[in-house]
């Protein structure tokens, strides 16, 4: 008989679910389907939710997938395949590290975005007005420059913004429709 155990999990792993083959991140649950002692794999928390009775639905739809995707890869394993070296890949990496250097000290002169500043901005918090009039280079001076006496006076007005304390779970909250 096939069962589903819950297990309490410290850490968020990827994981693929066996029953409907979709890839997603281990909570602080994992479902994992066993047959008897032997592990089968791990089951997502939506196939858990569907309950008993549809999961053989869901494993046949996506057993139908997967011979689908092996005609698919059968065909394929007919064809001749051109494929570059290794070596030559690990060069083309090497070079474009080399290149990446260079615009990586590039980076560390151009000044950091502060983020709280991007949010009151992109979150409307900081009027339209008030910043549809600036330049390109104001507004960089805005969203960069920690320090507002270095500010140039066309953007003063904007100082009260830089008091609005943005707490930082806010700023980097998941999007529950996600």
């Amino acid at each position: 008989m096939l069962t589903v155990k819950l297990l309490k999990s410290n850490l968020a792993l990827p994981a693929v679910c066996i029953t409907c083959g979709t890839t997603y991140i281990i909570g602080k649950i994992e479902g994992i389907l066993f047959d008897g002692d032997r592990r089968l794999g791990n089951v997502c928390q939506e196939c858990i939710n569907l309950g008993s009775l549809k999961l053989p639905a869901v494993f046949k739809e996506h057993s139908k997938k997967l011979r689908e995707r092996a005609k698919v890869l059968e065909e394929l394993s007919n064809c001749c395949i051109e494929c570059p070296p290794w070596d030559e890949y690990e060069r083309a990496i090497e070079n474009r590290n080399v290149e990446s250097e260079k615009v990586s000290q590039e980076e560390k002169v151009r000044p950091q975005m502060i983020m709280s500043r991007v949010f009151l901005v992109g979150e409307g918090i900081v009027q339209r007005e008030e910043i549809e009039d600036l330049s390109s280079e104001h507004v960089r001076i805005f969203l960069t420059e920690i320090d507002i006496s270095k500010w140039p006076p066309e953007i003063h007005h904007l100082k009260k913004y830089t008091e609005i304390e943005i707490d930082d779970s806010y700023l980097f909250r998941i999007d529950e429709g996600m």
